[in-house]
């Protein structure tokens, strides 16, 4: 079998039935030029050397000769004539058309051209594969100058979207474009080429070429576009390069609008947010209507968490990363862009119970591991609360237990305020806003009893556990402060013989005592 002839600009743009080809992707291959002696090898590596050397036309050298009419029928010193003459004047292949009644050349003319070292090609339609040929051994220039127009043509056409701009690039140039950061990751693609399972390029070509055109001339990490080859010629390289660089202006025109929404967008949903914040969750009807605009439920039962970045991200760009990973998981939320990364809660119509709670909180783990790839983040969680001012208490909750999984490396910086025991949450949230509230929940049951447990709590822990400096405080009997202290330790089920949850109590003690008017 005659191998192809990897002619890639020839089969572009010469109709179908001219030349049997090709090596590159999305070329037809038609049944129509066969060597009739010779190697086809010989004539590719000819055509590549000769290919961007203009040349005087009205020489043979380094050619390939022509005849428009066939070869005459049965055996003539025309063709012979014709082989020497092609072989005296340089050219290195002969393409004819041979009879309807001749299926191959006679046997004296083919000892003759093997003899001259004289490639001979049958071809299907002397006029198609000659203007075939004249293109493929002309300047690059004209290659270059039909690829850039081809993708000017395509970019002034209207487009919506990235990946419908990619796909029209793709088409115009024959081979995938694909959108790459500084790192060579892929940032798009063209989609319909993903959606019939074919891998990119670079992973089919064991020898390949990749062509970068960056987006944005002006920035070091620009994304680029790409586009991968195969083994090709260095002229085709370049007229790909120079319509790739046509194509990023495009692209940077588009990348650069939708910047702009993005970030008004933003600008929207955080001021929202810091509304509902400050008016600590009592909202108007019109706040109602602008959060039913962005998808925000107000109502029912709230969870929310707190993405902290753990290094320079652009916030409003690597937003979407953080709505993917999050919808992977089949976590429907919304997401609001920080200073330093992002908060946003989940909305339930009834509130959960604590094995759904779980499941939720592992679905949040699972996607900050999967936003783990590109990002490193600290995560925290905060309780489920009811109401718009259920939104903002477990925001302060998810953000208090965010900053906490900075140290909780062992955790995956993942901190969820449900998974931690009162005590040690205390004894971190002694500085945030929400520490009273949580006191206030672990000490209730003394609160409950009445004041004399909280004091003689507070009163023993300030006396370093001693029960007879309590009592001599208190001026009770030392026996009266060792019950008091069993019936503490049975109400709040704490140890007291832990120095940390020891610690945490004291606290919690005097943030109560200072909550006290006088």
């Amino acid at each position: 079998m005659i191998p192809p002839i990897p002619l890639w600009s020839v089969t572009n743009h010469v109709p179908a039935g001219v030349i049997e080809c090709v090596g590159e992707p999305g070329a037809k291959t038609v049944s129509s030029l066969v060597a009739l002696t010779g190697s086809l090898a010989e004539v590719n590596r000819q055509v590549r050397e000769q290919r961007n050397l203009d040349g005087d036309p009205l020489t043979l050298q380094h050619c390939i000769l022509l005849p428009l009419e066939p070869l005459p029928s049965g055996v003539s010193w025309d063709v012979e004539a014709l082989l020497a003459l092609a072989s005296a004047a340089g050219a290195f292949a002969l393409a004819v058309k041979l009879p309807h009644d001749v299926g191959a050349l006679p046997p004296n003319i083919k000892r003759l051209a093997e003899r001259l070292e004289l490639v001979v090609l049958a071809v299907h339609n002397t006029w198609q594969f000659g203007m075939a040929a004249q293109e493929l051994l002309s300047r690059a220039a004209h290659l270059q100058g039909l690829l850039v127009s081809r993708v000017a043509s395509e970019c002034r056409t209207p487009f919506g979207t990235l990946t419908h701009l990619l796909s029209r690039l793709t088409h115009a140039l024959g081979h995938q474009v694909t959108l790459v950061d500084p790192a060579g990751k892929l940032i798009s693609a063209e989609e319909s080429l993903q959606e019939k399972g074919q891998k990119p390029e670079a992973s089919m070509l064991a020898n390949s070429t990749e062509i970068l055109a960056p987006v944005h001339k002006e920035q070091d990490n620009s994304p680029r576009l790409r586009v991968v080859l195969g083994p090709t010629l260095e002229q085709e390289q370049t007229a790909i390069g120079a319509a790739l660089e046509v194509a990023a202006i495009a692209v940077s025109d588009l990348l650069s609008r939708q910047r702009l929404e993005r970030e008004r967008d933003a600008r929207h949903r955080i001021a929202l947010l810091g509304q509902l914040i400050d008016s600590a969750g009592d909202v108007s009807p019109s706040f109602r209507a602008r959060a039913l605009e962005l998808g925000w439920t107000l109502d029912g039962y709230h969870m929310a968490f707190r993405v902290i970045t753990r290094e320079p991200v652009d916030i409003v760009a690597r937003k979407a990363d953080l709505d993917r990973a999050l919808l992977r998981e089949k976590i429907e939320a919304a997401t609001v862009e920080q200073s330093d990364g992002w908060s946003g809660w989940l909305t339930f119509p009834s509130k959960p119970g604590p094995a759904e709670v779980g499941k939720i909180s592992s679905a949040l783990r699972r996607a900050q591991r999967e936003l783990a790839a590109t990002i490193s983040t600290q995560f925290g969680v905060g309780r489920m609360q009811a109401q718009p001012e259920g939104i903002v208490r477990s925001l302060e909750e998810a953000n208090d237990a965010a900053r906490i999984a900075a140290a909780r490396e062992s955790s995956g910086y993942f901190v969820h305020v449900d998974r931690l025991d009162m005590a040690q949450l205390l004894l971190i949230w002694t500085r945030t806003d929400t520490f009273r509230p949580a006191a206030r929940e672990l000490l209730a049951p003394l609160l409950n009893a009445g004041p004399e447990l909280l004091l003689t709590l507070t009163t023993f822990l300030d006396c370093e556990s001693s029960l007879t400096e309590t009592a001599a405080i208190l001026n009770v009997h030392r026996n009266t402060v060792s019950d008091r202290i069993r019936r503490i330790q049975s109400l709040i089920a704490t140890n007291l013989g832990d120095p940390e949850a020891r610690l945490a109590l004291q606290l919690a003690c005097r943030s109560l005592l200072m909550d006290k008017p006088g």
